[in-house]
């Protein structure tokens, strides 16, 4: 996923931030309103179903920060964009994937070291 910031007045723009939801209340199993079933790690988060062995993860890169809101069935990493100066574009880089397996920690670390950001 890519979201992008493009500066069409003679201001720059510094500090922006967006907030993504991934909201699962109509993902089957992942609809429970509680921070029990999500994991943090640095700029991912990610949410298991009531097996706990699949996964939905989310992360952006630049991230201002990866969080929970346990009484609503979402996901978030928000991503912070650079600035931008007058005229100029600026993006941000994400990725929703699926996982199923019982060793979460290894596999968010799988994913903040993977390629993914490579085309960034």
């Amino acid at each position: 996923m890519e979201l992008w910031v493009e500066t069409r007045s003679s201001d720059g723009l510094s500090n922006l931030r967006a907030q993504v939801c991934a909201m699962l209340k109509g993902l089957p199993g992942f609809n429970a309103q509680t921070g029990t079933n999500k994991r943090l790690l640095g700029n991912a988060a990610a949410v298991h179903d009531g097996s706990g062995e699949r996964w939905v993860l989310l992360a952006w890169e630049p991230c201002h920060r990866a969080w929970q809101n346990p009484p609503v069935p979402c996901l978030h990493s928000d991503p912070k964009f650079p600035d931008c100066a007058p005229g100029e574009t600026v993006s941000a880089k994400g990725i929703l994937r699926f996982y199923k397996g019982g060793d979460i920690e290894a596999e968010l670390a799988r994913l903040l070291a993977s390629d993914w950001l490579q085309d960034r």
